[in-house]
């Protein structure tokens, strides 16, 4: 039932960022904002992130379910992909290390904050 109601709320949460983007205009998908929304609801302290573990597992056990139609979705742009697909995966690749550097370095920031407040 919990995580029933945490998707509930996650789709409450993606509604109001459709609204939004529809009202405001702007020139990113819904998701990002969305995605915004969140991380100022987690910045501002009012949604705690342990209130998200149970979705948060269950998307991340069941990825590769959600990936599967954007797989078959890319098969509609074989021509395009076969042309030019080495410059999407040099993107893709580059994307990808950045996004795993920017993550180390936060934790790592992160840890060292923890060290400190504990030596406190």
């Amino acid at each position: 039932m919990k995580l029933l109601v945490e998707i509930l709320l996650l789709s409450v949460l993606y509604g109001a960022a459709v609204l939004l983007h529809k009202v405001i205009t702007l020139p990113f998908p819904p998701v990002l904002t969305g995605m915004v929304l969140m991380l100022f609801l987690l910045w501002t302290g009012a949604v705690k992130p342990e209130r998200w573990e149970l979705s948060s597992r269950f998307f991340t056990r069941h990825m590769m379910l959600f990936l599967v139609p954007l797989v078959v979705g890319m098969m509609n742009y074989w021509p395009e992909l076969s042309q030019g697909g080495w410059r999407l995966l040099v993107i893709i690749v580059l994307s990808t290390a950045i996004v795993l550097i920017c993550t180390a370095w936060a934790a790592m920031m992160l840890k060292r904050g923890e060290r400190r407040n504990d030596e406190q």
